[in-house]
Parts: C-alpha cells; sequence; structure tokens
C-alpha cells in the first residue's frame, strides 16, 4: 500500500473530488488539443458535450489507458463483478457529488457510513488515497479508461 489515508477526500466529508468529475468548459480552438492526436481519435459523439478532459486524455492515448487500468484497478477488477461495480459505482457516485459522501449516500439509498466504508475498501484495493490529489487524479483517470474500455465513456 501507497500511503494510509488522511485527512480529507471521503473521510472529511468533501474533498478535492469536486474538481475530478469534470474539467468543464469546451475550447475546440485551443492549441495543444489536437497536438494530443485525441480529436482525431474520438467521433463527435463519443464525448459528452462539456468536454470531459479525462475521456478525451484516456481515449487519445489507449495504450497508457489499458496500463493505468492495470495498474490502478487491478485488484479491483479481480473481484465479482457485482461487487466491482458496486465499489466502482461509489466513486462515481462520490464524484459526481462533488466529494460529498453524504450526497453520495442519498443518491445511492444507503447510509453515509456504507459510502465511506466502501471508499475506504477502493482505496485499499488501489493503494490510492482519494484525500491526496495526485493520487485522486491517477484514479479519475483510471476511471475514465475503465469506462471507455467498456464502451461506456
Amino acid at each position: 500500500m501507497r500511503r494510509e489515508t488522511g485527512a480529507g477526500g471521503p473521510h472529511a466529508g468533501s474533498a478535492g473530488g469536486s474538481h475530478a468529475g469534470s474539467a468543464g468548459g469546451s475550447h475546440a480552438g485551443s492549441p495543444g488539443a489536437e497536438d494530443l492526436g485525441a480529436r482525431e481519435a474520438l467521433a463527435p459523439d463519443d464525448v459528452a458535450q462539456d468536454e470531459r478532459w479525462p475521456a478525451v486524455l484516456v481515449a487519445g492515448a489507449p495504450e497508457l489507458s489499458a496500463r493505468l487500468v492495470a495498474e490502478v484497478f487491478g485488484p479491483l477488477l479481480a473481484l465479482a463483478p457485482a461487487e466491482r461495480a458496486l465499489l466502482v459505482g461509489t466513486l462515481e457516485a462520490w464524484l459526481e457529488c462533488g466529494g460529498s459522501v453524504g450526497r453520495a449516500a442519498v443518491r445511492l439509498r444507503c447510509h453515509r457510513n456504507t459510502v465511506f466504508n466502501r471508499l475506504r475498501r477502493l482505496e485499499r484495493l488501489t493503494s490510492r488515497s482519494l484525500s491526496h490529489p495526485r493520487e485522486l487524479v491517477e484514479t479519475v483517470l483510471a476511471l475514465e479508461a475503465l469506462r471507455w474500455a467498456a464502451g461506456r465513456g
């Protein structure tokens, strides 16, 4: 395990996850986007209308994305499909709720402690803390790559 979970993240109720779900804003003419090759690799309908930049990055580097999924989610992928879906769904809800455990619990129709426990389990499995920004970014990118590989991206 890389680090123990400290303050912040899901353990503080809301964390740096509020920026992780969507980068916002479409800048079609931005220099550098075409340089990454991501736009050429995507059909117009492949990315949400708000241009989720993590999805664009993942789609533009499929080999690296596959490595990232294997490295970050390897142990998670070894779980039974229902258990894996439960943990991934909890992570998605937490991110969509801006890192709020309480709002994720309402969305998932469960107790907030259940959300805490699932996120802690995910952290143990991935050896990444959702309260450390760099590790959160790795987790979010791996989640986008997992969605992309599953055809949901």
